[in-house]
């Protein structure tokens, strides 16, 4: 009994030394091939308290997005590929170019999307595309004159949901950045604008304080359309 426990015991470390042999190697491999991180993040927790407190205040705002007649899915879809191509969140990316595939974009039309080329949007569509590239490139702060643009563009309503399309796109860009951050960090390429800490504290944010308060936020969306009408 004793030998066959001693033989379980050696068997048990030869294989924690192989996978720690491999786990090793892995790593090496992923650092040799992470560049270094340059991408926009939440420099801390209150970046990504302030942008989803607009929505939180204002929560008709999201049923005026989702049922805005101009912004169709695919619409939707081309202004998140183009936020997402100026910011370079790779897990957005994703996600939503396989959505616009289902709804009839081309892998061509995304591409061109994601590397800054709006010329795949529609007559009607390219000032909204050029407005959300530009909201990404300045950090959201995009010029005056644009804002002006938009609003004598589309109307009112419209340009506010343009904004607010962008700016979940944003949410969502910039939390999956500053993971990526944090996994470059473990590799040995950290952000320079960024800490351990900060890092650690967004992404807590958004997963214990934000996204739990997702479906009560959509609740108050409809209670405030109900209001309203």
């Amino acid at each position: 009994m004793k030998a066959k426990r001693t033989a379980l015991a050696l068997l048990s470390a030869a294989a924690g030394a192989v996978a720690a042999y491999y786990l090793t190697e892995a790593y090496k491999r992923a650092k040799a091939k992470c560049p270094p991180f340059r991408k926009r993040t939440y420099s801390n927790a209150r970046e990504l308290v302030d942008a989803f407190s607009v929505f939180w205040e204002q929560p008709e705002l999201l049923l005026s997005i989702r049922q805005n007649p101009v912004i169709t899915p695919a619409f939707a879809e081309k202004l998140m590929l183009t936020v997402t191509g100026a910011n370079g969140c790779r897990y957005c990316a994703g996600v939503h170019s396989e959505m616009a595939r289902r709804l009839g974009l081309t892998s061509d039309e995304v591409g061109s999307l994601l590397r800054g080329e709006i010329g795949q949007g529609t007559v009607d569509e390219a000032p909204a595309l050029f407005f959300a590239q530009q909201y990404a490139i300045s950090e959201g702060h995009p010029d005056q004159d644009l804002l002006r643009g938009l609003t004598e563009t589309y109307g009112d309503r419209t340009a506010r949901d343009i904004i607010g399309h962008v700016q979940l796109m944003t949410i969502a860009n910039l939390v999956g950045n500053t993971f990526d951050a944090l996994l470059s960090r473990i590799l040995g390429k950290p952000s320079s604008g960024s800490t351990p800490g900060n890092e650690l504290a967004v992404l807590a944010t958004f997963a214990f304080g934000i996204m739990p308060l997702a479906p009560i936020l959509a609740i108050r969306a409809q209670m405030a359309c109900a209001i309203e009408a």
